[in-house]
C-alpha cells in the first residue's frame, strides 16, 4: 500500500469537505481547506440533522416522477420541478426517470443503506475520541403519520426496513404519544425506528474544523476557487479567485452544489442539480419534543436540538434560487406547528441548496483521465448523514488501500 499524494487541498467547508479534510490529515496529508464563505454556512447551516440509515432510501423510485408531475402547479408541495429551458435539467431529469426503475431504485437504497451504517458507527467514533461535539443523540426516530390508511404504509415501511437491516416497530395513536407526548392528536400512528442519530450539523463541521489546525491544516475562508491547475495530467493545485495558486498533488472537490463548475473544465460532466431545502428554527420550550419525528405524508422533519427545535423539509428543483420562496417555507412551518401540540411563534428562516445526484447515489471517487483529482459530492438529502464515511471513504482511496465499502457505485463519471 502506498500513498499517492502529500499534500491536498480540499475545496468546501460544509459537512463533507471537513470531513475529508479531517481524515485526510489524520492519515497525516498537509491539508488546506478552501471555502469560498465561511465554514459550515453554507447547507451544513441549518439543515434536518438526522443521522439515519434507516430512512435512506433512494428518492429515484417507482412514482416519484408522478408525484414530482402532481406538483408541478403547486407552490407548497412536498416535492416540486420549477420548469425552466435549461438542457442540463432536461439530461438531468431523462437520467432520474431511468433511475426509478424498481430494481435500480432497490440496488440504490440497499447502498445508500450501507453507506449511511458504516457512517453512524463513525459519527460514534468521533464523538468518543472527542474529536467532534455536537449534541449527538442515539436512538429511535418516530416516523409519523397523519392521514388515513397509514398502516398499511407503516408496515410495508417496516417489512422494507427489516430486509435493509433495521429495527422498527409500528405503534398506534396512544403509544407514539406515549413515547413522544408532544406530538398533536392529528397523528394517527407511527413507525418507530431503532438505533438512529441525530444532532447539530454546524457545531458537527465547526467542531470538526477546529481540530484541523492541531494536525497542521490551513483553512483559508472567504476564498473562492476558479479552477483545477493541471501540469502534465495530473492535479497541481488550485487557482483562487483573487489570483492565487495553492499548489499541491492531490484536489479534493466536494463544493456541494457548486462542484459541477470546477469539473466541467476536467472534461466531467457531474449531473448534479441543486435541491432548494428549508429550515425553521426556534428556541426551545418546556413541553417540546424529545425524540426527532418525520412527519411522512408531508416529508417535514421536527429535530429537537439542545436549546433549539428545528422543522426542516421540501424538495425543490428550482435552479439557485436567489431568495426564498415563502408558500414553500410556510408549507414546512404548518406541517411542524400541525404535527406538535404547540410550538413558539417566532423562529429563523434559511434555505439551501442540496448537491442531488439522478440516481441519488454520491459521486465519490477519481475523475477520469486526469491523476490526483477526487470528487466527493452530490450526497442530496444524507450530506451530513454520509459525511464522516465519505471522509474516510476519501482518505482511503488516497492511502491506496482497501475501501471501507465498495466504491464502484460511487464513481464520479458514471454518466
Amino acid at each position: 500500500m502506498q500513498r499517492v499524494a502529500t499534500d491536498a487541498v480540499v475545496v468546501g467547508g460544509g459537512a463533507i469537505g471537513v470531513a475529508c479534510a479531517h481524515y485526510l490529515a489524520e492519515d497525516g496529508l498537509r491539508v488546506t481547506l478552501v471555502e469560498r464563505g465561511k465554514v459550515s454556512h453554507g447547507c451544513s447551516f441549518a439543515n434536518a440533522g438526522l443521522i439515519v440509515p434507516g430512512h435512506s432510501q433512494a428518492l429515484a423510485g417507482p412514482g416519484v416522477m408522478a408525484e414530482g408531475l402532481r406538483h408541478l402547479m403547486r407552490r407548497d408541495g412536498p416535492f416540486a420541478i420549477r420548469p425552466r429551458p435549461d438542457p442540463a435539467l432536461a439530461r438531468w431529469l431523462l437520467a432520474f426517470r431511468r433511475a426509478c426503475d424498481p430494481e435500480r431504485s432497490s440496488r440504490a437504497t440497499r447502498i445508500l443503506t450501507e453507506l449511511s451504517t458504516v457512517s453512524l458507527a463513525l459519527f460514534d467514533d468521533l464523538v468518543r475520541r472527542g474529536e467532534a461535539d455536537f449534541g449527538f443523540r442515539a436512538g429511535p426516530l418516530i416516523n409519523a403519520y397523519t392521514a388515513e390508511g397509514w398502516a398499511d404504509r407503516a408496515d410495508a415501511f417496516g417489512d422494507l426496513l427489516a430486509e435493509l437491516g433495521s429495527r422498527s416497530s409500528v405503534m398506534d395513536s396512544d403509544e407514539v404519544h406515549e413515547l413522544e407526548p408532544a406530538l398533536s392528536p392529528r397523528v394517527r400512528g407511527a413507525l418507530v425506528i431503532q438505533d438512529q442519530a441525530s444532532g447539530d450539523c454546524y457545531a458537527f463541521v465547526r467542531s470538526l474544523a477546529a481540530g484541523l489546525a492541531a494536525r497542521g491544516a490551513t483553512t483559508l475562508v472567504d476564498t473562492s476557487v476558479e479552477r483545477v491547475l493541471v501540469r502534465g495530467g495530473r492535479a497541481a493545485g488550485v487557482a483562487t479567485g483573487d489570483g492565487e495558486e495553492l499548489e499541491a498533488d492531490l484536489v479534493v472537490l466536494a463544493a456541494g452544489a457548486w462542484t459541477p463548475t470546477l469539473t466541467r473544465p476536467l472534461g466531467l460532466r457531474l449531473p448534479i442539480e441543486p435541491a432548494t431545502g428549508y429550515s425553521w428554527t426556534m428556541p426551545t420550550w418546556p413541553d417540546a419534543p424529545r425524540t426527532p419525528v418525520i412527519f411522512d405524508d408531508d416529508h417535514v422533519v421536527v429535530l429537537p436540538l439542545e436549546d433549539r427545535v428545528r422543522f426542516a423539509g421540501t424538495l425543490e428543483l428550482a435552479g439557485f434560487r436567489d431568495r426564498p420562496d415563502p408558500a414553500r417555507l410556510e408549507a414546512v412551518v404548518r406541517t411542524g406547528r400541525e404535527g406538535l401540540r404547540e410550538a413558539p411563534a417566532d423562529g429563523q428562516a434559511w434555505f439551501g441548496f442540496r448537491p442531488l445526484m439522478p440516481d441519488d447515489l454520491p459521486a465519490i471517487g477519481w475523475a477520469p483521465g486526469l491523476e490526483g483529482v477526487l470528487v466527493a459530492s452530490g450526497h442530496g438529502t444524507l450530506g451530513f448523514t454520509q459525511s464522516p464515511v465519505t471522509g474516510k471513504l476519501i482518505a482511503e482511496l488516497v492511502a491506496g488501500g482497501s475501501t471501507s465499502v465498495p466504491v464502484r457505485p460511487f464513481r464520479p463519471d458514471r454518466f
